[in-house]
């Protein structure tokens, strides 16, 4: 696929699913999160794990 079709389809989704995902998937996905690269190991990460409807709701500041 070319570059300027990719970004012309490209979408960002911020509707949650109901579905619930096992533990095991859960730390799958930490882990290979974990071992990404990050430009040199220089750029920090932060990864939250939502684990309620409540902490999916914006905050308001």
């Amino acid at each position: 696929m070319e570059f300027s079709k990719l970004v012309g389809t490209r979408y960002s989704c911020k509707q949650y699913s109901e579905r619930v995902p096992d533990e095991a998937t859960i730390q799958s996905i930490l882990e290979m999160a974990r071992l990404a690269p990050t430009a040199k190991n220089l750029q920090e990460q932060h990864i939250y794990v939502a684990r309620s409807a409540k902490s999916l709701k914006p905050s308001m500041l």
